[in-house]
């Protein structure tokens, strides 16, 4: 009699824990970018969780979207990604962004820009509105580093470009 009810018990309770692990979505991506003076490039680097780029992936590229197995959707969803993502310098002239490549490191999907640094990189107005079209309560947070200083703001759907400034100056 107590068998069938302990079994009952932990399928219940595997089931709850199990829900809880894969079905949550965090609704945040977060973007670096920073000065590597070595290369003279400045780097991009876009973090998606990528429970949320796979749902995201399913909506926006085909339903059949698999990040994790198929290169080509994993590619899709990043050209997804970088069209969603601007940079213009203080005088507002659009950043020319090249693509350099995807990574999946963990429960993580990485995207790769870069562009060349040049002298009067003093700020920046950024735009990131990736998967805010599918969850209007996405948040993309952006960090700007340079010389060791981090500089951050964060996009909600509601935002236009917003613009920080990164001084030249090391500490």
């Amino acid at each position: 009699m107590r068998l069938p009810f302990y079994a009952a018990l932990i399928t219940i309770a595997i089931s709850l824990l199990a829900g809880n692990a894969t079905a949550h979505q965090q609704k945040e991506a977060y973007t670096s970018i920073v000065f590597n003076q070595r290369s003279g490039m400045l780097e991009i680097q876009h973090r998606f969780y990528l429970h949320d780029a796979e749902h995201a992936a399913q909506r926006v590229i085909d339903k059949n979207a698999d990040l994790i197995g198929d290169p080509v959707s994993r590619e899709a969803f990043a050209y997804y990604a970088i069209s969603t993502f601007s940079m213009q310098n203080k005088q507002q002239q659009p950043l020319t962004l090249s693509y350099v490549g995807t990574e999946l490191q963990g429960k993580y999907l990485w995207v790769y820009q870069e562009t060349p640094i040049s002298v009067d990189m003093e700020g920046f107005y950024l735009k990131m509105t990736a998967l805010q079209e599918l969850w209007s309560e996405q948040t993309n947070h952006i960090n700007v580093e340079r010389n060791k200083r981090v500089t951050s703001v964060r996009l909600h759907i509601t935002d236009a470009w917003q613009y920080i400034g990164v001084p030249k100056t090391s500490e």
